[in-house]
């Protein structure tokens, strides 16, 4: 499909979602080693023996804080699409689709304005 895709944004869009995909399997396969990992250095931090208790909370928000927030990575915007089933490809052709609707409307109208007005008026 494509290879068989000759208009270069619908080309684009089928590459996006596949590659959301391959994204989001290979990050699914990590993901899970990363949280224990994660977990497992937090709870060494916070809960430091060496450190007073009432430091705890102080080195909690400090991680909490560090997590960067946000989605302005490409390509964490490509993972999260496919993660919740968006195809860029569909949107493409819906809006195509749309747009042909709106277009044929439109000249159906003028169409019709035409046929019911009279040139000697």
């Amino acid at each position: 499909m494509l290879i068989a895709t000759k208009d270069e944004h619908e080309r684009r869009t089928l590459i996006e979602d596949i590659v959301g995909k391959i994204l989001l399997a290979c990050w699914r396969g990590v993901a899970s080693e990363i949280m224990q990992v994660l977990t497992e250095v937090v709870d060494r931090y916070i809960n430091d023996g060496a450190v007073e208790r009432r430091l705890w909370a102080t080195r909690a928000t400090v991680m909490i804080d560090y997590i960067p927030g946000g989605h302005s990575n490409p390509l964490q915007r490509i993972i999260d699409d496919a993660s919740h089933g968006v195809s860029k490809h569909h949107l493409l052709l819906s809006k195509r689709a749309e747009l042909a609707s709106q277009s044929n409307e439109a000249g159906l109208t003028l169409k019709r304005k035409r046929e019911n007005s009279s040139p000697w008026t």
